[in-house]
């Protein structure tokens, strides 16, 4: 069972003697306890710092101050006594080639101290030994297993060779000071809490950057209230598990797969610009599915300034975004299916206040419309992509509302601020010229249409693109290919009859049958049954090749893994087992140009 730290419960007034003494007498202040670092060993003279060669343990609370250098060897706090261990780290160098170099296995809490006008830095082992199979503890560098805290106006330098670089299986307040760590795993893990309240982190990990992983209600909180964040993940960059909240600071994400992930997330103030393999900024919630509305899921903007480059969505959430303060910028996939965009959400998308502009392939994926009683939105969607470089300007009256400097391919944009009028129009112009600050691109003010080119008039609060309509084949499906001022050219074409898969399956085999449930110029939706035999089976594998130069663009209900135009599908946890005779389906969306035959499929039960 955790201790509840004494200064928790203490009342008031016991507190204060404690801390004062006797009333009427003056304050002691707490000797600090020296610990010098030999190189091979270490002294102190205090009888609460145990010292066996390499191994220095200290065993009361107090304040200890580290100095030197300790090869191969590791400090260690472990005490059951109530109060809070502080240690002043002044230049202290420790390394560790079995082990964490620095390790809190009991304490009511720790505090590291980092002296003023030092460097102290942590090295661990690339392989940890432990005392036996079941031991997987400690796995970082810096590893506690109580609160720690983390302040002072130093620098230290943390290297995680085999795990994380610093992890508190408690909760993790960084208060102040440099802090650079660099880690195979993940870089800077608080498990019920990690709060950033200021100092200078520069994060470099193979896993994810920082992060705060306690799956249970009121934990798994990662708050950025000041200071400079930087991370450089090869996976999440910033991660709760239940809530993210950014509300000040700078916060710059330079490389991740996802660079914000959590359940719900909320930008209130500070400085944020993000960058993404995936989707950058991601709200998702265990147990529903890709297109399902995630009832507790949501992004929420209310202040501050939010740029955002992804490869993927700009903006995804699987429950609602909301528009209620501040700047947000986003250059979102510069190719990919409608369900893509700048903008992603399951739910609802509310445009209540601030500035918004988004850019992508498709400026907003979303399954619904908007809704026009809050601020004025428009949403351009251009006839053709356009390059990087290009200058689009959003005109009203001749005057210029918003400008934008595109950082790579685009063809739709979104736009929302409190010059927006719904149901009045607006012009769209290509070139001209721009001069004064941008933020991601985009400047309200220092815009010039003189030179340039008008393209299209769109009405605010329409919008046609995207997956408005899901499901496919209701109202608004498939998604228009040209702007919603200009009818489509090519009416749909009469889907393809079924083509199942010959011959039918025997006992413990099944069978794939292939639709095109909606086609239209360039693009289509293709779904596939599969049903299983006169037995139950435990998976499937369905294998096709395609004729004519289909591809596919994004999927679901499935894993599809394509090599040339050979398609492999397998099921995924949910739908791989079937009763005899029971089906499922999976469905994709590709591309098509000239002749979308329907291919010969292959079913195996694995």
């Amino acid at each position: 069972m955790k201790r509840i730290p004494l200064r928790a419960v203490l009342p008031v007034g016991l507190a204060i003697a404690l801390i004062a003494g006797p009333l009427g007498a003056p304050a002691t202040a707490q000797a600090t306890i020296p610990i010098t670092l030999t190189g091979a060993s270490a002294t102190s003279p205090s009888a609460d710092v145990t010292i066996a060669g390499r191994a220095v343990t200290i065993t009361a609370p107090g304040t200890y101050e580290i100095t030197g250098t300790l090869n191969d060897g590791y400090l260690n706090v472990d005490t059951s006594a109530p109060g809070a261990v502080n240690l002043i780290l002044n230049g202290a160098t420790i390394t560790n080639s079995s082990n964490a170099p620095l390790q809190v296995a009991d304490a009511d809490e720790v505090v590291i101290t980092l002296a003023a006008g030092t460097t102290s830095r942590l090295t661990d082992a690339n392989r940890y030994v432990y005392p036996d199979p079941s031991t997987d503890e400690p796995n970082a560098a810096l590893f506690s297993k109580a609160d720690l805290r983390i302040t002072g106006t130093g620098a230290l330098t943390v290297r995680g060779n085999a795990y994380d670089g610093i992890t508190s299986k408690d909760g993790l307040v960084i208060e102040s000071g440099t802090i650079t760590v660099n880690a195979v795993d993940d870089g800077i893990r608080g498990k019920d809490f990690l709060d950033i309240t200021g100092g200078s982190l520069d994060v470099t990990a193979g896993g994810d950057g920082i992060r705060s992983d306690d799956t249970k209600a009121g934990r798994g909180r990662l708050a950025i209230t000041n200071g400079t964040v930087r991370v450089s993940a090869g996976d999440d960059a910033i991660k709760g598990e239940n809530t993210v909240v950014i509300s000040g600071g700078t916060v710059t994400v330079t490389n991740s797969y996802e660079a914000i992930e959590s359940r719900q997330i909320t930008i209130s103030g500070g400085n944020v610009n993000v960058t993404a393999r995936d989707d950058a900024i991601n709200a998702v919630e265990d147990g529903y599915g890709d297109f399902d509305v995630a009832p507790n899921a949501f992004v929420r903007f209310t202040g501050g300034t939010t740029v955002v480059n992804s490869s993927i969505d700009g903006i995804d959430s699987n429950g609602s975004v909301t528009f209620a303060g501040g700047t947000v910028v986003v250059s979102g996939p510069s190719t990919g299916s409608p369900g893509e965009g700048a903008i992603d959400s399951n739910g609802p998308v509310y445009f209540n206040s601030g500035t918004v502009l988004g850019a992508g392939s498709t400026s907003m994926a979303v399954l619904s419309l908007p809704p026009t009683s809050g601020q004025g939105w428009v949403a351009p969607q251009l006839s053709s992509s356009q390059p990087a470089g290009t200058l689009l300007h959003l005109v009203s009256g001749g005057q210029v509302l918003a400008s934008y400097r595109a950082p790579k391919n685009f063809r739709e944009v979104v736009f929302s601020s409190n010059r927006i009028q719904h149901g009045q129009t607006y012009e769209v112009y290509l070139g001209g010229s721009l001069s004064g600050a941008t933020i991601g691109g985009m400047a309200t003010t220092g815009g010039s249409i003189a030179g340039a080119t008008r393209l299209m008039t769109v009405t605010a609060g329409q919008y046609r693109g995207g997956l408005i309509g899901w499901p496919p084949g209701g109202p608004g499906w498939p998604p228009p290919t040209t702007p919603p001022t200009t009818p489509p050219t090519t009416p749909p074409t009469t889907p393809p009859p079924p083509n199942p898969t010959t011959p039918p399956p025997g006992a413990g085999g099944c069978t794939a049958t292939y639709f095109i449930t909606n086609q239209w110029q360039g693009g289509f939706q293709g779904d596939v049954r599969v049903t299983a035999g006169s037995s139950a089976i435990r998976g499937w594998r369905v294998t096709w090749t395609f004729a004519n130069g289909q591809t596919i663009t994004q999927s679901w209900n499935a894993t599809i893994n394509v090599s040339g135009s050979a398609v492999t599908a397998t099921n995924v946890s949910f739908n791989g087992s079937l009763g005899a005779g029971a089906s499922t389906t999976f469905g994709f969306l590709g591309t098509w140009n000239g002749s979308n035959t329907a291919p010969t499929l292959t079913c195996t039960a694995t």
